[in-house]
């Protein structure tokens, strides 16, 4: 839980919108957290770079996406998606999880 309020920290501080926290904690084998929010390029970037800084070394999986328009950060129990916000609609992730428990 403290790697997860870390990045809903991180994700504050560069003042993402629409930050949403989905619980798969007893749901899934692969990862316990979504963490879904709207930026823009920069703040997808500043993202990876904050998180880097404020994870351990070995905290951060993978990063996919660098550039683009969806950004997926691969915390190994955390999964980190940044989007456009047209691109957050067209995915409709929001939508897709209404099933799973939201905590913030």
């Amino acid at each position: 839980m403290e790697k997860l309020n870390k990045i809903i920290t991180t994700l504050e501080d560069i003042k993402v919108k629409d930050l949403a926290v989905f619980d798969f904690e007893k749901t899934s084998p692969f990862y316990d957290y979504f963490v879904i929010a709207t930026s823009n390029e920069r703040q997808a970037n500043a993202a990876i770079n904050y998180l880097k800084k404020n994870l351990l070394a070995d905290d951060i999986r993978h990063v996919e996406g660098k550039g683009g328009t969806w950004v997926l950060i691969d915390c190994h129990d955390v999964i980190v998606h940044l989007f456009r916000e047209e691109d957050r609609k067209f995915y409709g992730f929001d939508q897709r999880l209404m099933g799973i428990k939201r905590i913030k």
